[in-house]
Parts: structure tokens; C-alpha cells; sequence
């Protein structure tokens, strides 16, 4: 098995930007790891990813998981729902309200695609307990992101 392994500069500033700023995607096609957020908090909730988006270009976010375990139900008065496991909030444009990035469902999916104006931030949760196994990427794509 060849395994072929390609460093990019994924963000623009120096390290401790996310003392002022989210720091800023810098490519538009890239790669997120929760494994990076865990180990350098880059990406946490203190120090969220912000992919910039400029008026009429389209941006699309993949979920890959790799996740060992498999999503649980939980029981109600009402019936069964399915739990997950939140693996990132991600706010569109100004949205007070995050949409959460959980667990569950097909290997890969598209989690988000717009053509537009808005601006997306998405921060990666950081406080797994060391005994889950929980590995993710998410694949950003965008035309022309600032």
C-alpha cells in the first residue's frame, strides 16, 4: 500500500491569530481533521475555521467519517430518536444558531452547498473522551473562497 501524503497551507495568519480572529481558510479545495483540532486546538470552539465567501461563488461541505461506533437511539414516552454524536457546529453568514455536523448515516455526505454571500465558520468539537475513537474529515470545496 502506497501512502502518499501532501502538506498545504490550509489557513492564513500565524498560530496565534485565534486570539483576535477565526482563522481563515486560505485554500478552496481542503481537508479539515478533527485529529488536527485535537492535538493544536486550530479549529476548536475557541478557534473556529472561517471560510469566506464573495457574492455569486458556491461552497460545498463533505462529511467523511470514519467513526467506529455506530449511532444509539434513545427511548421517550413518545417513542425512539436517534442520538448522534456532534462532531462540529458550523454557523452560515450570521446565523446566532449553529447547524450541527453529528455522527450517523452514510460515510460520506454533503453536509452544505451554497451559492451566495455567506460566510461560513465552522468549529470542531475538542473534548471527546479519549476512549472514542471518533475520526472525520470535512472537505471543503469552494470556487474562488477569499
Amino acid at each position: 500500500m502506497l501512502l502518499l501524503l501532501l502538506l498545504l497551507a490550509v489557513y492564513e495568519g500565524d498560530e496565534h491569530q485565534c486570539r483576535r480572529a477565526p482563522l481563515i481558510v486560505a485554500s478552496s479545495d481542503t481537508y479539515l481533521a478533527n485529529i488536527v483540532t485535537l492535538k493544536s486546538r486550530r479549529g476548536s470552539a475557541s478557534c473556529p475555521w472561517l471560510v469566506r465567501v464573495s457574492y455569486g461563488q458556491t461552497v460545498n461541505v463533505t462529511l467523511f467519517d470514519f467513526a467506529a461506533q455506530k449511532p444509539t437511539t434513545q427511548s421517550t414516552g413518545g417513542g425512539q430518536y436517534a442520538q448522534c454524536e456532534v462532531y462540529a457546529r458550523m454557523y452560515i453568514g450570521t446565523a446566532a444558531a449553529p447547524t450541527y455536523i453529528c455522527s450517523g448515516g452514510p460515510r460520506q455526505k454533503v453536509i452544505y452547498t451554497n451559492t451566495g454571500k455567506q460566510d461560513v465558520k465552522i468549529a470542531i468539537r475538542s473534548d471527546y473522551p479519549s476512549q472514542q475513537e471518533l475520526y472525520f474529515l470535512l472537505h471543503v470545496q469552494g470556487e474562488h473562497l477569499i
